[in-house]
């Protein structure tokens, strides 16, 4: 689990580890967690579970973002509960980043219990890095503009 603020690095580092992964002849699938809890949530049913055994497939999964938008749909949170029970099951290996805090979960996935089963299956055998600091987005765009007002 990586977590932390926006532009602290998370994505960056979650990147290098399925870099890393793949050279080492691993099986890797990269998702934008909102976006693909998203269009699962408007798959039929035979779509959903081709996308379910897709995503349980690969050695390593990287959810990057996890409630990038908040929420995610009620049909996007069970794949998600899905995901994680069946990776954990098989002892499959998933990197999740996320600028929310675990505790909150539960408010992002609108279900005490299931933020409680996905986080306890997580967080068994996880490595938890908390990123702080200040956004690298943003101190570069304040030293881009600080460069063009000194050119002006």
């Amino acid at each position: 689990l990586l977590i932390g603020k926006p532009g602290t690095g998370k994505s960056h580092i979650a990147k290098a580890v399925a870099y890393q992964a793949t050279l080492q002849g691993h099986q890797v699938r990269y998702l934008e967690a909102d976006e693909a809890f998203g269009q699962y949530s408007l798959g039929s049913p035979d779509e959903q579970n081709k996308i379910l055994r897709a995503l349980l497939e690969p050695d390593v999964l990287i959810l990057d973002d996890l409630f990038l938008a908040r929420r995610i749909a009620p049909v996007g949170a069970e794949l998600l509960q899905a995901l994680v029970h069946q990776r954990y099951k098989r002892r499959r290996s998933i990197v999740v980043t996320s600028n929310r805090v675990v505790q909150d979960w539960a408010t992002y996935l609108g279900d005490t219990t299931m933020s409680t089963t996905i986080l306890d299956r997580l967080m068994h055998r996880c490595a938890l890095l908390e990123f702080e600091g200040k956004s690298y987005r943003l101190k570069e765009a304040a030293a881009r503009l600080a460069r063009s007002s000194t050119d002006d």
